[in-house]
């Protein structure tokens, strides 16, 4: 009768597949957020219309950019709001897990520049009562 259960090292490489798989989702997402567009979403025309592009032709990173969508009627019409999620947070993400935001290992720069500030030199005089140094 054979064993058929995996081995550790199976285990160990479907775990890390896993995990390579929701890294690469995130990824996808957070450059989906970064790459978003407000003219995706929304047009207006030279008068100040603004229109919603329909949701079944938005692009797919539209969709993944998209944080809130509110229409509010008035006696005016609708005042649409449309918020999307944090662009300039996705892209220091994306490049702090590129390696952009690391510093340079082989940079010659100082990381801390030292700098010495020296006065003038005084000197004391003494003035007697009559306006005249001693």
């Amino acid at each position: 009768m054979s064993d058929k259960r995996p081995t550790v090292r199976q285990r160990r490489a479907d775990i890390e597949a896993r995990e390579a798989e929701r890294r690469e989702a995130v990824v996808q997402e957070l450059e989906a957020i970064a790459s978003g567009e407000a003219t995706d979403v929304i047009q207006w025309d030279a008068m100040g219309q603004v229109t919603l592009t329909p949701s079944d032709e938005l692009p797919a990173r539209a969709k993944r950019s998209v944080k809130k969508v509110k229409v509010t009627p008035n006696q005016f019409g609708n005042v649409i709001e449309v918020e999307m999620h944090d662009k300039l947070s996705a892209l220091r993400l994306l490049a702090k897990h590129r390696g952009l935001l690391e510093p340079d290992a082989n940079s010659s720069k100082p990381s801390m520049i030292g700098i010495n500030i020296t006065g003038p030199k005084a000197s004391i005089v003494e003035v007697d009562g009559d306006g005249e140094s001693k």
